[in-house]
C-alpha cells in the first residue's frame, strides 16, 4: 500500500532523531530518494536506518508549518538549511505518528550493497590507471611500444579515467 497525502516524516539512526522531511508523494518513493542520492533528497544510509515514522495532514499548509515547526525543535542534524538557533516559543498540537514501513526495504538495501561494490571496484580500477600510465610511459621510453601506440594506449587511458570520473562523482 502505497502511503500518500501531505506528510511529514521522520528518520530516525538508533535511538536519535536525524532527519525531518515532508512530501505529497507517495512515502515509499520520497524514502527511495533519499537512499539513493537523488536529486533534491538528503542522503540518508539505509544501514543506520532504525526506523522511519510519519504524520498525515489535511492541508499542504499544515504539512509544511509542522515540517518547519518540527525543525526547529528538535533540530535534527540532516536538517541543516533550515535551522535557527533559538527555539519556537509557541506550541503546535501533537500530531499522531505512524511507523513506515515497506517490503522494498531488503531489495533496496542489496541494490545498494551492489553499487557499493561497483563503486568501490571503479575507485579501485581509479586509482590503477595513473599507475597504468606510468607502464606506457615506461614502454615508450625502453622501446617496447611506439609513439603512435603510446599515445593510443595514453589517450584511451584518460578517456577511461573521465568516464569513471564522471560515473564516481558525476
Amino acid at each position: 500500500m502505497k502511503i500518500k497525502g501531505f506528510l511529514v516524516y521522520r528518520i530516525w539512526y538508533g535511538s536519535n532523531l536525524v532527519y525531518i522531511g515532508r512530501t505529497k508523494q507517495p512515502l515509499q518513493n520520497r524514502i527511495r530518494g533519499h537512499l539513493f542520492q537523488k536529486p533534491m533528497h538528503r542522503t540518508i544510509s539505509i544501514e543506520l536506518v532504525t526506523k522511519i515514522e510519519y504524520a498525515e495532514f489535511e492541508t499542504e499548509a499544515d504539512m509544511n508549518l509542522y515540517e518547519i515547526y518540527f525543525i526547529l525543535k528538535e533540530h535534527p542534524p540532516l536538517n541543516v538549511d533550515d535551522k535557527t538557533r533559538d527555539y519556537p516559543t509557541v506550541d503546535l498540537p501533537p500530531v499522531e505518528w505512524k511507523e513506515f514501513t515497506t517490503p522494498l526495504w531488503e531489495k533496496w538495501r542489496e541494490e545498494l550493497q551492489t553499487r557499493a561494490t561497483q563503486k568501490d571496484k571503479l575507485r579501485m580500477r581509479y586509482r590503477q590507471i595513473p599507475e597504468e600510465m606510468r607502464i606506457v610511459r615506461s614502454m615508450r621510453r625502453t622501446g617496447e611500444i611506439n609513439e603512435d601506440e603510446y599515445w593510443d594506449r595514453h589517450e584511451a587511458l584518460n578517456k577511461e579515467l573521465d568516464q569513471i570520473s564522471k560515473e564516481l562523482w558525476g
